[in-house]
């Protein structure tokens, strides 16, 4: 029984992985276009020093997110299959 839940742990890990592959797919595909529109935007109505600072971080994260998404997910699938092996 026991061999059983640890593979099904892996397949729990694997389908993890693949929604955050998915999950990173939708923030590049779907939900860029309304961010560039919401930080141009927010380009216009402030001109300070500090604020274009602010709205530089917060474009380096939202490009960065997919990438953050997926390496944690593959992390986590890395983190099950190495339990599996050492278990077996």
């Amino acid at each position: 029984m026991g061999r059983d839940l640890e593979r099904a742990g892996l397949a729990r890990a694997f389908f993890i992985f693949v929604v955050g592959i998915g999950l990173a797919g939708v923030l590049i595909a779907v939900l860029n276009g309304p961010f560039e529109t919401i930080a141009s935007t927010g380009a216009e109505v402030s001109q300070s020093s500090q604020a274009a600072r602010g709205q530089g971080y917060i474009e380096a994260f939202w490009d960065s997110l997919p990438v953050v998404i997926a390496l944690l997910a593959f992390l986590q699938l890395l983190g099950a299959a190495a339990a599996e092996g050492r278990f077996s």
